[in-house]
């Protein structure tokens, strides 16, 4: 909990607090690639700090497998190559306002309109961020892909 020097130093102490008050609970601090070199994934990893293989979870949540999900999900498979085609051109956009190409955080907002326009979808979250948080997580279940890669970034 908390941005990435707080996960890192533990400062708010949550970790401790956790471990503390439930006996045999471990907790893994986990921070976003972001523009991380090798070297510093290293010096976090020696430090028992997990980093996601990809740049945030946006990434995740915003994966052709999870949208392929959503559409399916509500009946439109039709629509699959369609939004997915969205989230292509709202990650264009947001490259030509010079945010890097796997930064599918600063496209999120601009994709998750476009879902909602496309697909014709209401009361699936009033925001981009409840959005994923309400919609988009429940889909990713042990029968992913994406299930599986955040399980090896999370637990090795």
């Amino acid at each position: 909990m908390g941005n990435d020097i707080q996960v890192q130093s533990d400062s708010l102490q949550i970790g401790r607090s956790i471990q503390t008050l439930i006996s045999g609970t471990k907790v893994i601090r986990l921070v976003d690639r972001d523009d991380r070199s090798p070297q510093e994934i290293q010096e976090l990893l020696k430090a028992n700090i997990r980093v996601l293989s990809r740049r945030h979870i946006e990434a995740y949540l915003f994966d052709d497998e999870i949208l392929t999900l959503l559409c399916n999900n509500v009946s439109q498979p039709h629509n699959i190559e369609v939004v997915i085609a969205a989230k292509n051109a709202a990650i264009s956009k947001s490259v030509a306002r010079g945010n890097p190409p796997d930064d599918i955080k600063s496209a999120a907002g601009d994709t998750y309109v476009e879902i909602k326009r496309i697909l014709q979808l209401t009361q699936i979250g009033n925001t981009s961020e409840a959005f994923m948080r309400d919609t988009l997580a429940p889909l990713i279940t042990v029968n992913t892909n994406i299930y599986a890669q955040l399980k090896k970034d999370i637990f090795g």
